[in-house]
């Protein structure tokens, strides 16, 4: 086990040596979303600083949704208790309204639509008929068999009921975010972050083509030279804002050119920024928990959404990941353009079941203080370990390649 200023790397074969001590260059934190998880980011957070390998801080933050204003706030210099208190302030008031313009749309017209299948039904037979052809598939009937068709016949039958419905609601989101903003603005004393000397990224995705947009504050050839990249002064609330807004459940919000929407949909975890604004080693904070160690059937619907949102929100860090991990093996090549980054395995909750599907909405005080106390352990656990310095595999060298 390695001393306090010691960290491991595992290079090409799973081969393990031992390193005495981090590097001690630009450090990089790239901060998934992940809604009330961001608690547990606090919690990593707050270990590291109380690491001498970590307590210097981060000099360049990147983050998406959650991880976007847990970043703003690391920036601005908040301490983690003042992180602490703005997540705890979102579960005793929540700031986000739900749309009686939506839901008055989304009644009136589902009762059109009901008021027209309706009469399709009394004055037509072939309704009643594709209703029971759908029938027969579930006789004899069983508990459950009545809503089972029902959805059955829409589905495979009448699917285009759920697009006149989904048409029919003017209202494209289900909650105002306006109070969320304004607690933003108060948290940061106005609409523009003031960094405390820290390099900011926040990720977002435009509505409308689907591209990534991220905002920086630093100017390097990357950010300069990259089309996704949009370098400001100052990241603003408005950009925290876009960055946090569930596609579907908030409204995308309007930055010049662009409406924006969650970055989570492309971006969950951040990693290219950190790197394009010039850190020399990254620790990466994810907000989900690592796949079952058995390859068994799932239990329940809820694990089936736990992995699917999972799946989908580690897939670009995945990707960014072996990206990362295949240039540095470039730049030990002699005459190399490329500069080595020292990325760390990246630091996850425990696979112990409080991270459940619910719990990326479950803004609670004793739900967020457990997910920071699960950050903190999962510090330290990934602490005494080395930390571990990724390297790629012999099978991940040859997917690369």
């Amino acid at each position: 086990m390695p001393g306090s200023n010691g960290t491991v790397e595992r290079g090409l074969g799973g081969t393990v040596k031992q390193v005495r001590k981090t590097s001690q260059g630009k450090l990089g934190l790239a901060l998934s979303g992940g809604g009330a998880r961001g608690a547990f980011q606090v919690g990593v957070y707050e270990q590291l600083l109380r690491d001498p390998r970590f307590d210097r801080g981060a000099a360049v933050v990147s983050g998406t949704s959650a991880g976007a204003i847990n970043g703003a706030l690391i920036a601005a210099g908040r301490s983690p208790k003042e992180m602490m208190d703005f997540w705890n302030g979102i579960a005793d008031d929540p700031p986000v309204v739900a749309s009686p313009a939506f839901f008055h749309s989304a009644l009136r017209t589902l009762a059109r639509l009901s008021f027209s299948e309706g009469v399709e039904w009394i004055f037509g037979g072939q309704r009643r008929r594709a209703f029971l052809q759908r029938a027969r598939n579930h006789f004899p009937p069983r508990r459950g068999s009545l809503l089972a068709v029902w959805v059955e016949y829409l589905l495979a039958t009448r699917f285009e009921l759920v697009s006149h419905f989904l048409e029919g609601i003017t209202v494209p989101y289900v909650a105002d975010t306006k109070k969320l903003r304004q607690r933003l603005v108060d948290t940061f004393g106005g609409e523009k972050i003031v960094t405390d000397g820290i390099e900011l990224a926040v990720n977002s995705v435009d509505a409308h083509t689907g591209e990534v947009v991220r905002y920086v504050t630093c100017d390097t050839p990357v950010t300069r030279n990259t089309a996704a990249y949009v370098i400001v002064d100052n990241i603003t609330v408005d950009m925290l804002l876009a960055s946090a807004s569930i596609p579907l459940l908030f409204p995308p919000v309007a930055i010049g050119p662009h409406l924006l929407w969650d970055g989570g949909l492309l971006v969950n975890t951040p990693l290219a920024p950190v790197v394009a604004m010039g850190a020399d080693e990254i620790v990466t904070v994810l907000v989900t928990e690592p796949p079952d160690p058995e390859r068994k059937p799932l239990p329940h619907f809820g694990r089936a959404v736990e992995r699917t949102v999972d799946a989908l929100l580690e897939n670009a860090y995945n990707v960014d990941r072996m990206l990362l991990l295949e240039r540095n093996r470039l730049a030990q090549v002699e005459g190399s353009h490329y500069r080595e980054v020292t990325l760390y395995e990246s630091l996850r909750p425990a696979r112990d079941g409080r991270f459940n599907a619910g719990s990326y909405l479950y803004f609670e005080r004793g739900v967020l203080a457990e997910m920071r106390r699960a950050g903190q352990r999962a510090a330290k656990l990934w602490l005494s370990h080395g930390p571990v310095v990724d390297r790629l595999t012999d099978t991940q060298a040859g997917a690369a390649a």
